[in-house]
């Protein structure tokens, strides 16, 4: 079976309208995803505190059997957010929302470059602090490896990131399409724009690929959807290496998280 590693953000998100604290974050998401696709195995690397939120992401990881082998223990308070959700279940935060904790602290040793060289992708955020290292460790070596650029506006400055990306994530707009289509030819990155409810569209070598989202009767919570789809989708990639089957993993794994709060 395919491994993958993701890192570094494991959270809890807490949802105080509905009195819901739910283990979450990007690595965390996107390694449930990956397991719950049983078509590769889930490891964790990052920190996490000593306190009750770092005992709910241990529970959580060991739930779906994700590897926390590098997931540290550090003596401190885990990451935290504060989400709050709208009537139709899109999320949106307020003033101070975030707390950084023992996850902010993370930084890769050399002993976790050579564990990081063992897998066949490697996940991460483009806001993670160790993004530009990261790059670095991609650059050198056979891994797949997935950037998340969450919902930034792809610029120019980008470039420079683009020669070690294979698995380029951005939760995108239709405007950003051209740009996508036009790095493809220039750099081997698959890119992905996720559109929420008009799915998803991927570009690869100059060559378009289109996917409808799954249709939902109700969205209850967005929270997650976006993880949820990359760790289905790399799972099934490295399974099939097939850009269109993964994108229909990815969008079938996502409408299953907006079915409940919280992302995993």
């Amino acid at each position: 079976m395919k491994k993958v590693l993701a890192l570094t953000c494991c959270c809890v998100d807490i949802f105080p309208q509905k009195n819901i604290i739910s283990a979450g974050g990007n690595a965390l998401n996107v390694a449930a995803s990956c397991s719950k696709s049983q078509k590769a195995e889930a490891f964790l690397m990052g920190n996490i505190g000593t306190d009750i939120y770092g005992k709910k992401i241990k529970e959580t990881a060991d739930k779906y059997n994700i590897n926390r082998q590098k997931l540290n223990e550090i003596k401190g308070e885990s990451a935290s957010n504060k989400i709050y959700l709208t009537e139709g279940g899109d999320r949106y935060f307020e003033a101070a929302s975030w707390t950084n904790g023992v996850y902010g602290d993370y930084r890769i040793s050399e002993n976790d470059e050579n564990f990081m060289k063992s897998f066949d992708a490697v996940a991460t955020t483009f806001n993670d602090p160790n993004f530009h290292h990261i790059l670095k460790i991609g650059l050198e070596s056979p891994f797949l490896l997935s950037v998340d650029f969450l919902n930034n506006i792809p610029r120019d400055e980008w470039r420079e990131f683009l020669p070690s990306i294979d698995l380029f994530f951005i939760s995108g707009k239709k405007w950003h399409l051209p740009l996508l289509e036009k790095w493809s030819e220039e750099y081997s990155a698959l890119f992905v724009a996720t559109l929420g409810e008009e799915g998803s569209v991927a570009y690869k070598n100059g060559k378009e690929y289109c996917c409808e989202a799954v249709k939902v009767q109700e969205v209850v919570d967005t929270t997650g959807c976006g993880d949820s789809y990359q760790g289905a989708f790399i799972a099934d990639y490295l399974t099939n290496n097939d850009a269109l089957s993964a994108m229909k993993a990815g969008s079938e794994a996502a409408v299953v998280t907006l079915s409940f709060v919280g992302a995993c």
